[in-house]
């Protein structure tokens, strides 16, 4: 079956397992892949995105049996813990290609993620760590 561009959009702008090879090179890893993925915001950098790292397939089952409602943000809550880079627009006026990130590790942090009807991911709604949500 084909990826629908509405997963294949989720998974281009928050998907990306190699981004904590090396904790170190977090913050260098953020220009590289918001640039080579080509996520900016009406065209001007985006003020943060948050990559997951991990694969697909394992963000996918947060759509069926690894994931619960969250009836505050009625969006499905992942059941187990994922790890996240946070990569935040080092200056508000910069203008695209100079957006320069700083990249923020996230350990064990449940997603808020919203799913189509084939229950596949379209949308990272946030994360919750410690009953405390994020973004």
């Amino acid at each position: 079956m084909a990826t629908p561009p509405t997963v294949w959009r989720f998974c281009r702008k928050h998907i990306d397992i190699d981004m904590t090879d090396m904790v170190t090179t977090v913050n260098n890893k953020c220009d590289s892949v918001i640039k080579d993925k080509n996520i900016y915001d009406n065209n001007n950098c985006k003020r943060i995105n948050t990559f997951i790292a991990s694969d697909l397939a394992e963000v996918e089952k947060i759509c069926t049996s690894e994931g619960t409602l969250n009836s505050q943000s009625q969006m499905m809550e992942s059941k187990k813990m994922f790890t996240l880079i946070n990569c935040k627009l080092k200056h508000n006026d910069a203008k695209k290609p100079n957006c320069q990130y700083e990249g923020i590790l996230l350990t064990n942090r449940k997603l808020l993620v919203q799913c189509d009807n084939n229950n596949r991911p379209v949308h990272f709604g946030g994360y919750i760590a410690d009953g405390r949500s994020g973004l």
